[in-house]
Order: C-alpha cells, then sequence, then structure tokens
C-alpha cells in the first residue's frame, strides 16, 4: 500500500541506474511517489523504469550527464513539461576517482570530480528549486570523506565537503520558500561504488567501522524515504550519517 504523504509526489533522483539511486527510487515508487530516473547508463535506467512502471506513467527514464549543464537544464524541462512541479530531489549521482596523490591530479580530472560531485548538485537544484512548493525536499547525499581527509583522495573529500556546506546554505535560504535542504552522509555501502575500498580493507583484514560490516544502499534508500516525507517536516539544514561508526573511530 502506498504511502499517502508520498502518494503522487514528484520525485527526481540522480544516479538512479545502480546502488543508492536505484534503491532510493525503487523506495519512493513503492511509497506512491513518481520518480524521475537520471543517469548516464541509458539501458540501466530503462530497464528500472520499466521494471517500476511497465506503462511509464510512475516512472521515467531521462538519460543525463551530470556534468554537461546543458543535460541538467533539459532534465528540469522534462521534469516540468511532464509533471509542472517538483516535490522531491534527491542528488545522490557521484564520482570516485581512482587515488592519486595531490600534486599529480592534473586541472581536468580535478574538475571532472568537482562538476559531478559538488556543481552539478548545486546547479540542479537551483533550477529544480522554482518548480518547488512548500514542502518540497532536496537531499544531497554527501560522504563520511567529508569529515578527514584520505591519502589519495584530495579531489573527493573537497567535493563531499563541498557540498556539505553547500546544503547548509542553500537550507538557510530557501527556508522561507518553505523548502528544505538535508544531507545524508554514508559510510562504507555496499555498492559499486565503494567496492574498491572494501577490498582494500578485506586484503588487510581492516574492519569498515565499529559495527565491523558495510551498510546497504536499501538502509540508505530508506533514510533518504523517512527525509522526504512528513515526518521529518521539521528537519532542515541538518546532517544525517549513516556510517556503522565511522566517523566515531576515526574521531577517537
Amino acid at each position: 500500500m502506498s504511502d499517502p504523504q508520498l502518494h503522487g509526489k514528484v520525485a527526481v533522483v540522480t544516479g538512479a541506474s545502480r546502488g543508492i539511486g536505484a534503491a532510493t527510487a525503487a523506495r519512493l515508487h513503492a511509497l506512491g511517489a513518481v520518480v524521475v530516473l537520471a543517469a548516464r547508463g541509458k539501458d540501466a535506467l530503462d530497464a528500472l523504469a520499466a521494471e517500476l512502471s511497465a506503462d511509464g506513467s510512475t516512472a521515467i527514464a531521462v538519460p543525463t550527464d551530470l556534468s554537461v549543464p546543458a543535460d541538467l537544464d533539459a532534465l528540469v524541462a522534462t521534469v516540468q513539461e511532464r509533471f509542472g512541479r517538483l516535490d522531491v530531489l534527491v542528488n545522490n549521482a557521484g564520482v570516485l576517482p581512482p587515488a592519486m596523490r595531490t600534486e599529480k591530479i592534473t586541472l581536468a580530472d580535478w574538475n571532472a570530480v568537482l562538476a559531478v560531485n559538488a556543481t552539478a548538485p548545486w546547479y540542479l537544484s537551483c533550477r529544480a528549486q522554482p518548480l518547488m512548493t512548500r514542502g518540497g525536499t532536496v537531499v544531497n547525499v554527501s560522504s563520511t570523506a567529508a569529515s578527514y581527509p584520505s591519502i589519495g583522495l584530495s579531489a573527493y573529500n573537497a567535493s563531499k565537503a563541498a557540498l556539505s556546506m553547500m546544503s547548509r546554505s542553500c537550507a538557510l535560504e530557501w527556508a522561507r520558500h518553505g523548502i528544505r535542504v538535508v544531507t545524508v552522509v554514508p559510510g562504507k555501502i555496499d555498492t559499486e561504488l565503494v567496492r574498491p575500498i572494501m577490498d582494500y580493507l578485506d586484503a588487510r583484514d581492516l574492519s569498515p567501522n565499529p559495527l565491523g560490516r558495510v551498510g546497504t544502499a536499501e538502509e540508505v534508500a530508506e533514510t533518504i524515504a523517512f527525509l522526504v516525507d512528513v515526518r521529518a517536516s521539521y528537519i532542515t539544514g541538518s546532517t544525517i550519517v549513516i556510517d556503522g561508526g565511522e566517523l566515531l573511530a576515526s574521531a577517537g
């Protein structure tokens, strides 16, 4: 049965072709939302859209390269033309580059990481904001990497730290419009993006966090579903950490 609070709501989820994005899109759809799936992988998007909505009425795929502003403009235009409004935006898409010492990162590689992880969520949020009425919610998916440095990942660390601060700035500015902005901070989640890190930890018999296990995409999706629901209507500018205690351990 659909949750009446999400029934008929329109949600855009980026990075929806796999991992946290796909799990989030599926969860929001199960709770009654119409979902717009955005990512570069057209085949995967089409397959998920067909799985969620056979007739295409409640799940549509919009192939989008998050690093291309024109693609983001087209995504917003599609939502406006098809639905005339937007209730939920989940900025989930992200890239994790190969580890490389800071001084060896090229300007092009640095810009490529920032373009997807920080600039695209800012740009898309700003273009989507006019479609949102009071009660609209933006969820930005950051990372525990925003809180502490990692050798070889300075571009990724910087991009996620920028995203977290951007979320707080938008929350402060858009509160007067009744639009909430929150940040979700996953730790080690069992996704393709994080698998190289997990392989590294496994090879050295290291635990990912105090709970001793990786999280699931569905656990993150469930948290996002709560945050966009009316039950979370007094939460804005907050950072919700889902990391099995990883940040607690790093602080020690």
